[in-house]
């Protein structure tokens, strides 16, 4: 798993011409999927964003992409709210304002979201929580609403 936050500023470099293409500036995510869909960039030569289906690999030192794809040059049309996750207001999908996103984990070969840390005790929430993001908030499902936990003894007869 990788961090966004040791993403951020990595160089993107072209797999063809070994050139750099830009620098991660943030990740377009698709909260139906949890899935990275873009890599949203700066100073780069062509385009604003690279598609996650052209990047080949990504490390510590930089991201390898494959600029010689069709859609090469890419602009989204995505909106721009996914580009800056970190510090992100949280919402419960019962509208509790639960902190905000101080960092986020990813798979580099899937794009898949791993978890999400919340706040300052930086407990990992996961990632298939997420149900929506825009430019307001990240809005994560929970399953119960606040103070409705799950009843242990529901279904149970004290008296058997």
């Amino acid at each position: 798993m990788m961090l966004l936050s040791q993403t951020l500023g990595l160089s993107v470099v072209s797999a063809e011409d070994a050139l750099p293409a830009g620098e991660v500036a943030g990740l377009g995510i698709d909260p139906r999927t949890r899935r990275i869909t873009e890599l949203y960039l700066k100073n780069a030569k062509s385009g604003d964003s690279v598609p996650w289906t052209q990047v080949r690999g990504m490390g510590p030192d930089a991201v390898i992409v494959d600029t010689a794809a069709d859609d090469a040059g890419h602009s989204s049309s995505h909106s721009r709210a996914h580009k800056r996750l970190l510090g992100k207001r949280v919402l419960t999908e019962y509208g509790e304002d639960i902190g905000t996103l101080t960092e986020l984990t990813f798979d580099p070969d899937t794009g898949t979201v791993g978890d999400l840390y919340i706040g300052r005790d930086q407990t990992p929430t996961p990632g298939s929580r997420l149900i929506g993001l825009g430019s307001y908030a990240l809005v994560l499902g929970s399953g119960t609403p606040p103070g409705r936990e799950a009843d242990p003894t529901a279904g149970h007869d004290p008296y058997m």
